[in-house]
């Protein structure tokens, strides 16, 4: 059952995003005129500042000025609608959960909420500038352990592409998911592990896992066929290809060969996902070929 007051809380956000400009005061005056202040630069701050904003699943969440997930944070109170409802329908309490590319941990603080105290989230961040602020928004959850490294195919140091606060969502440790990169990187090096690795310490049954790693998603499967086949997750992976690439098809092949079935989720309930040749930007959830979303 998934938490209504969760739910509610993430379609009213939604209800006011998807507002018309006349409507939208009378859905959310507060938002409304937080957003029309920002708009006209009376909230204005310099790139790469920091500032809290009310979300709909915290009251203070800390975001970076000039951000692209920050934004919509700040404009919305919600990042990816149709991803966050399809995890708060998934987690339960008392599960653990894997988040992979935490960025500032807004994904990572859902599933908190979600887990409860008795739960487990474990959260990969390997960008010393955005672990540190998503720190902040996670110190207030002691059931959130968050990691300092990448998570890839094998445990080594590894070259690592820090593109700037305001393009943060996108360092990486493979290609960039654009024609052209939006500003230069700093190259650092991260340390890594393996979604294995990390299972062999002695943590408990991971109920779901999800992975934003910027083109990683193939190499960090490939070092998690242990969990996987021992646990069974639900994984959420992000899809998106471009030039000629179809890494995207490659992955889901890859999951298809662990008897995993693609799944998405729209208007409220999950369908089965129909495979394509290259994808746009997207997020699939995967599930055990002997487990129905629809009907859980």
């Amino acid at each position: 059952m998934p938490n209504p007051d969760l739910l509610n809380r993430l379609h009213e956000s939604l209800r006011y995003r998807n507002s018309s400009a006349v409507a939208k005061p009378f859905v959310d005056p507060r938002r409304f005129l937080r957003n029309q202040l920002r708009k006209y630069g009376l909230f204005s701050a310099e790139t790469g500042s920091l500032s809290t904003v009310p979300t709909f699943h915290l009251p203070d969440f800390t975001v970076v000025q000039g951000e692209l997930v920050s934004l919509e944070l700040a404009c919305y109170g919600m990042f990816e609608p149709a991803l966050t409802e399809a995890f708060i329908r998934l987690v339960e309490p008392g599960q653990t959960v894997v988040d992979i590319g935490m960025h500032l941990g807004y994904y990572t603080t859902l599933f908190a909420l979600l887990v409860g105290d008795q739960g487990r989230v474990h959260a990969f961040e390997p960008t010393p500038s955005t672990r540190e602020i998503a720190l902040r928004n996670t110190a207030r959850f002691p059931q959130v352990e968050v990691h300092p490294f990448a998570v890839w195919s094998a445990s080594q140091t590894i070259a690592f592409q820090d593109f700037g606060p305001r393009w943060m969502a996108f360092n990486s440790l493979t290609e960039f998911r654009m024609d052209d990169a939006p500003a230069e990187s700093k190259t650092i090096q991260v340390e890594t592990t393996t979604l294995d690795a990390f299972h062999k310490t002695g943590q408990a049954k991971v109920a779901l896992i999800k992975i934003d790693a910027e083109s990683a998603e193939r190499e960090i499967i490939s070092g998690a066929r242990e969990l996987i086949a021992s646990d069974h997750p639900v994984i959420s992976v992000e899809v998106g290809d471009h030039g000629d690439s179809k890494a995207s098809r490659a992955m889901v092949d890859d999951l298809a060969a662990l008897d995993y079935l693609p799944w998405e989720f729209a208007d409220g309930s999950f369908r089965r996902h129909q495979v394509r040749e290259r994808y746009d930007y997207d997020n699939l959830i995967f599930a055990p070929r002997s487990r129905d979303l629809s009907i859980d």
